[in-house]
């Protein structure tokens, strides 16, 4: 039942699928309470802590004895009814929203969301980026990493090596060397399209030292400020 829950909440679910959970989900008490224990643990804690403690916290749910009745709180009750009427309102991604989720959340999600594997802009160096991103969307990071640093150092001035330069050390925890990047990325002038600061800010989001939230605003605040791409998430992201 967890997995099903998760896959909803991440969007995984067919039309099918998502139109017969939610029937499911006004029906079905076990499972109103079984997302009455996601969303609360999901709110409350991060993305580990979360997992972790929410299937301890089910698992035990589920071993009381059939004959001890699985009651819940008046707060779990509150929070199973609140999913029921957003999900049959049609805002069943309330819970998940910006203005519940952090920026560093919504950061990760982007991540994962947009950079789980790439594809190449056409240009005279196809070839050669077509074969970093062979690699990377296999999972070798350290190849790919390897092979397009040699290509920036032929040709520093290469904004899609830039970019996935940036977003290669991104997905490998380089948050430093990811930053570099995308800041190289950001100052160029003469792109018609320039995502180096937003990626730059999400960069900064990640890495999470003192100074970097403050420094992400402010990117975030330029990106909409002066039209640049990244626009869209960012104007949610400041809210």
């Amino acid at each position: 039942m967890e997995e099903r829950i998760e896959d909803y909440f991440k969007r995984q679910l067919s039309d099918p699928e998502k139109e017969q959970f939610e029937k499911d989900l006004k029906t079905d008490p076990e499972l109103a309470e079984s997302v009455a224990f996601y969303l609360l643990v999901k709110n409350a804690a991060g993305q580990e802590a979360r997992d972790k403690r929410l299937a301890e916290r089910h698992e035990a749910w589920q071993k009381l004895p059939n004959s001890q009745p699985k009651t819940i709180s008046r707060t779990l009750f509150y929070y199973a009814a609140a999913a029921v009427l957003f999900i049959a309102m049609g805002l069943g991604w309330y819970f998940l929203s910006p203005g519940v989720q952090s920026r560093e959340q919504l950061a990760e999600h982007y991540v994962q969301e947009n950079f789980s594997t790439l594809s190449v802009q056409m240009d005279g160096n196809a070839d050669s980026l077509q074969q970093v991103i062979n690699q990377y969307n296999k999972g070798n990071y350290k190849e790919a990493g390897s092979m397009v640093d040699a290509m920036l150092r032929l040709d520093p001035q290469n904004a899609e090596a830039q970019k996935i330069a940036g977003i290669v050390s991104l997905r490998e925890g380089d948050y430093d060397k990811a930053i570099n990047h995308f800041h190289q990325l950001g100052v160029q002038k003469q792109l018609f399209s320039n995502p180096g600061k937003f990626y730059e800010a999400i960069a900064r989001l990640q890495r999470g030292l003192p100074l970097d939230k403050k420094l992400a605003d402010s990117l975030l605040r330029e990106v909409i400020d002066g039209n640049l791409e990244g626009k869209e998430e960012a104007v949610k992201w400041v809210k």
